[in-house]
């Protein structure tokens, strides 16, 4: 922004603020903010010396102006489509109105500057509005309308039914538990407008909306992004321009005149947080503006608040992840899995950042202190911390961490039991230290990894012991040191005892096919018996029951993959195979980031890994890093150009983005690789089918089948029939498709449109009814599913819930915005609402792959007659 006295939106601001202040304050402010511009100050200074004698017109929101601060009235429509319903907001230099999209049929929220303040909205909007994410109110579009005071810049934003924070809290307090889900909530927003390298600058709680999602929980957004600003170009994010925001929010050094940044947006997360939990601001100045020091709230909170609104920017949290952590420690990544629920996963999406090779090096002195014993027998504390010690001590550092561990003895020899003794005596940087418990017969281990210049905890894990395997905890808290300060390995590998290798080789070998899963569950169950005390074994057993629940679809078969897997951790949690086998759990659950992570430590420790490299694709792919996930893809590739999953999952890669055409390259890779993998044969038609090649498509799929039925196939061969209108034997298909594995809801889905195109309109409905159900179930297990959600939404419309349909239909788009099955379901979805325009909006904005496939999708055909359609088609021919 630019600094002159000429500005309006800046003047207006640098008003508020002084205004803000204590009136004898307010002059030496305004000198500090102007930076010695003099016109600045004259302007601002003349407009605050008015405020004080008018008594609040200048900025009073309430007060009509005599030559009107609105814009627009109800009734208006402007650019022919937004149709104003009525005003709903308004603060010092903007109006918010409800609004009607009369194109695509909508509520909308339209928000506009006031008359007066500036009539172009700043080029930083268009930075928000670059940001999706659930807890981020998502900005459409900009738009520009002529009125008779010349053009006027307004932007489209979700409509968000509830009330501000602020409005919130001054009903009452909060419960423990919703705070902290609210706070989580902001936390993950904010992340994701930072990783998008935008600042809010204004963060407040009346900038927080608390509404519920579409299941029901608790939704915070945060608002008001009007402020928000691109980073220079450096490492760190920062904000342009001269001092914004709302005073009681602003950390010290925004007083300073200084710009704007990630930390500065933490200082204001504080605030909020303080809020929060006390229902009141703190008090974190001085009357004249010196910071002071943040009073005590409650001991598990004073920390993390006193770290949020430091003075010093230097001692905040630098990332939003690291506040994150802190609220929202996690015992182990399965533990959280466990737990999750719809509403924590989309708080999940902003917790975890990566690791990049170019990090700072970072010096750890890491005190290992005598764990307590709080019911357990102290002598085998005494032994299970020396234990530890001993075997924390043979770790080393690397170019990322230079490591200094400090014995165990010396802490006991200088007396030294807590955190900050550790940091004052022993000069620690960190702090491993925790406690023994006797609980149902098991030793249970809390272990904390303390950040002893903060006292944040870094780590937190919790684990069972059963009587005879204390033996494996000093391995495992070494591993955790190991995985939390990314150092090499243990110096004494991970393997596999002599009676167990063969069969654990073997199982290996199998898992490399789909159609091995069987006799790798047979060997690596051996294998795990022969050697239980590896983490190996475990790791891949765990790996090869969840494969056999990704083709059963079998509950009983994931929740044996999450045993093996805590297991494996139990021994080692820092080795690659077991980050590996974690993170395909944890994918499946939608903790695609936390199961990305895992991946990237299981690549550092075994760089050549294709598997590794292949998931982590998949990973990237499901929380829409696109780029990263194609080079991910391609490196697995790279590594392994034998392996049929890389390429298959490369070729999944494109079809999804509907580049059809490089999908059928990999996929006869794939073919070429695994002829007899009922999964090569399945992707190669499903490539066929959209490029318009049905005919092939069935050639494949009859092929597959000839070497027994497998449900995809079925399933398939199901479509290619509905392709065709042959509805009659496509339903014989999927009937024999369902009773190998009955829990698929697309199945359901086609089954009760072929039911329907045969009339038999109760069969339909049923089906239908039933696929709902299906969807649903498997929403509940991940929420972040956005192929299940369109077709959720699709269900819905079909049954006549057209309010949950688009619902249903905007939260799949959110979640999968460039997925080419997302995408074809949401026009299903809103042709069978009668929407014509939003399906033409949905398909404009797809690559020509998809549009020329729903050309030949029957279910579709009065779509097929439109003359916009052909148009359309037209601007993109068939492949």
């Amino acid at each position: 922004m630019p600094r002159t006295a000429g500005n309006d939106e800046l003047v207006m601001r640098l008003v508020e603020n002084a205004l803000a202040t204590p009136p004898e304050e307010r002059e030496a402010f305004l000198r500090r903010a102007c930076e010695g511009d003099t016109a600045l100050f004259d302007q601002t200074w003349t407009y605050v010396l008015w405020e004080q004698r008018m008594n609040g017109f200048l900025l009073d929101p309430v007060c009509s102006r005599p030559d009107g601060q609105h814009p627009f009235a109800p009734g208006d429509l402007l650019d022919g489509r937004f149709r104003i319903v009525r005003e709903v907001a308004q603060g010092g230099m903007g109006i918010v109105y409800e609004a009607r999209d009369q194109k695509l049929e909508r509520r909308i929220a339209l928000k506009c500057a006031k008359i007066g303040f500036g009539k172009r909205l700043p080029p930083e909007v268009r930075n928000a509005s670059e940001i999706s994410h659930p807890n981020v109110c998502k900005i459409y579009e900009i738009h520009t309308t002529p009125t008779d005071r010349g053009a006027i810049d307004f932007i489209t934003m979700e409509f968000l039914d509830g009330e501000t924070l602020t409005e919130r809290l001054n009903r009452g307090p909060l419960p423990d538990k919703e705070v902290r889900t609210i706070a989580l909530q902001v936390c993950a927003g904010l992340a994701e407008a930072h990783r998008n390298q935008v600042i809010h600058g204004d963060l407040k709680s009346n900038n927080i909306f608390v509404t519920n999602g579409a299941d029901g929980k608790i939704r915070a957004v945060i608002t008001d992004f009007g402020l928000a600003r691109r980073p220079e170009a450096s490492q760190h994010a920062v904000q342009s321009g001269s001092l914004v925001g709302t005073p009681d929010y602003m950390a010290p050094e925004l007083w300073q005149g200084k710009k704007a940044s990630i930390t500065s947006d933490i200082y204001a997360l504080g605030v909020i947080l303080h809020e929060l939990i006390t229902g009141k601001r703190p008090q974190l100045y001085t009357e004249q503006r010196a910071p002071k020091k943040l009073g005590s709230v409650h001991p598990k909170w004073d920390r993390i608040l006193q770290r949020c609104v430091d003075p010093d920017p230097l001692k905040r949290y630098q990332r939003v992840e690291d506040l994150s952590k802190a609220l929202a420690p996690f015992d182990t990544r399965l533990w959280l899995m466990a737990s999750a629920a719809a509403g924590l996963l989309a708080i999940a999406s902003g917790l975890i950042t990566y690791e990049t090779a170019t990090a700072p090096q970072e010096s750890v002195r890491l005190a290992v202190l005598p764990f307590t014993s709080v019911n357990s027998q102290t002598f085998l504390s005494e032994v299970l911390s020396k234990d530890i010690a001993n075997q924390v001590a043979q770790l080393r550092g690397n170019d990322r961490t230079d490591l200094t561990v400090i014995p165990l003895q010396r802490a006991i020899r200088s007396n030294v039991d807590t955190i900050q003794e550790a940091k004052t005596v022993l000069e620690a940087t960190h702090v491993l230290h925790g406690s023994f418990k006797d609980e149902n017969g098991k030793l249970r281990l809390h272990a904390y990894i303390t950040d002893a210049r903060t006292q944040i905890n870094t780590k937190e894990w919790k684990a069972d012991y059963a009587q005879g395997e204390t033996r494996y905890l000093p391995v495992a808290l070494a591993g955790m040191v190991t995985g939390t300060f990314r150092l090499p390995a243990l110096s004494v590998k991970a393997t596999v005892n002599a009676l167990a290798l063969q069969d654990y080789l073997n199982g290996l070998n199998f898992l490399q096919r789909d159609s091995g899963t069987d006799s790798a569950l047979a060997c690596l169950e051996r294998a795990v018996a022969a050697d239980p005390d590896s983490p190996l074994t475990h790791a891949a057993l765990g790996e090869a029951q969840w494969f056999k629940y990704y083709l059963t679809r079998d509950e009983a078969w994931l929740e044996r993959a999450k045993q093996s897997v805590r297991q494996a951790e139990r021994r080692n949690p820092d080795v690659a195979q077991v980050h590996n086998a974690a993170g395909l759990v944890l994918g499946n659950s939608g903790f695609y980031e936390l199961a990305a992570t895992g991946y990237q430590r299981a690549i550092q420790l075994d760089p050549n890994n294709s598997d590794a490299h292949r998931r982590l694709g998949r990973a990237y792919q499901r929380s829409n890093q696109l780029e990263d996930s194609l080079a991910a893809y391609k490196r697995a590739v790279e590594l392994d150009p034998n392996h049929y999953r890389n390429h298959q999952a490369l070729g999944s890669f494109y079809f999804d983005q509907s580049e059809y055409e490089e999908a059928m390259k990999h996929w006869k890779r794939t073919i070429e690789l695994a002829p007899q993998e009922p999964a090569a044969r399945f992707v190669l038609a499903g490539a066929y089918l959209v490029l318009g090649h049905i005919t092939e498509a069935e050639k494949e799929l009859r092929t597959g089948l000839t070497s027994g039925e497998d449900p995809k196939l079925l399933q398939a061969l199901g479509t290619v029939l509905m392709y065709e209108r042959r509805y009659q034997e496509a339903i014989p298909n999927f009937l024999r498709a369902n009773a190998i594995r009955p829990d698929g809801h697309l199945l359901w889905t086609h089954l009760g449109n072929c039911y329907r195109r045969t009339n038999a309109i109760a069969e339909a409905q049923k089906a239908h009814r039933h696929a709902l159900d299906l969807a649903d179930k498997q929403l509940t297990k991940n929420p972040r599913d956005g192929t299940a959600r369109s077709i959720l939404a699709y269900l819905c419309a079909s049954l006549g819930d057209r309010k949950r349909a688009e619902s249903e239909i905007a939260q799949a788009l959110y979640h999968a915005p460039k997925d080419a099955e997302t995408r074809w379901w949401a026009a299903m979805t809103y042709e069978a609402l009668g929407r014509r325009d939003e399906t033409l909006v949905i398909l404009g904005g797809s690559e020509r792959g998809l549009i020329s496939s729903i050309s030949r999708w029957p279910e579709l055909a009065d779509l097929h007659q439109d003359s916009r359609f052909k148009d359309l088609l037209q601007r993109h021919p068939n492949n």
